[in-house]
């Protein structure tokens, strides 16, 4: 099994997706240097934060917290386009893992009963081969054991929101997503996993869909990271 594994890494070397340096066999998806320096954010309250408060005049939301700090010109954005156009499922999990362990400290965890991916279209699901945010959402399970459930469908197709302004990315982002909660999930505590929380519009727009399908529900929001 070494023999194989060794022949695996000589051909497919395993590097650090921050820096492109040689993984040791005992790092784990960064090199040390890499995870020493992941631009964590400080959540110091999961009632009260720059979260909530971007979010409290759109949607009902009980509590929220992050894992990074996301700014476009560090070298840790290569870790979203990974997750997301590189096909890095892998990725996505371990960093969903190392979330949700972070969050467990918070106290986040107390009271939720599921975790809620946002979805993708089709199309892109399709074209990528995976919804990151699902993958995100897998990586928490593991670390935490809640489900996982896709309560939630993009009913319409509209530009990729990257390069669009607040305003543009709010109005791009209304009455795109419905939402179907079973009987057995009705007035669960729900957890709305996504990956980069921007102006908070497609979070806000999930939870009311969610919210309009199960008024019952209490909705709280995990995105990996939030763009500075």
């Amino acid at each position: 099994m070494n023999l194989i594994r060794d022949l695996k890494e000589l051909l497919l070397p395993r590097l650090c997706p921050v820096c492109g340096k040689l993984l040791m066999q005992s790092e784990d998806t960064l090199c040390a240097f890499c995870a020493i320096g992941l631009p964590r954010y400080r959540v110091t309250n999961i009632f009260d934060n720059l979260l909530l408060r971007m979010l409290w005049d759109r949607a009902d939301i009980k509590k929220a917290t992050t894992y990074l700090s996301y700014n476009h010109f560090s070298p840790y954005h290569k870790l979203i386009i990974d997750i997301k156009f590189h096909g890095r499922s892998d990725m996505a999990i371990r960093l969903g893992q190392w979330a949700a362990t972070g969050a467990a400290g918070q106290g986040f965890w107390e009271g939720i009963d599921a975790l809620v991916p946002v979805p993708l279209t089709r199309w892109r699901r399709w074209r990528r081969g995976y919804n990151q945010a699902e993958m995100l959402a897998h990586g928490m399970a593991e670390a935490t054991g809640l489900p996982v459930l896709s309560l939630l469908r993009r009913t319409k197709y509209r530009s990729s929101q990257t390069r669009l302004t607040g305003e543009q990315r709010r109005k791009n982002a209304e009455d795109l997503y419905k939402a179907s909660v079973p009987d057995e999930w009705r007035g669960k505590h729900l957890v709305l996993v996504d990956d980069v929380m921007t102006t908070g519009s497609t979070l806000a727009n999930c939870a009311k869909a969610l919210l309009d399908a199960d008024p019952s529900a209490t909705i709280s929001v995990f995105p990996l990271a939030l763009a500075q």
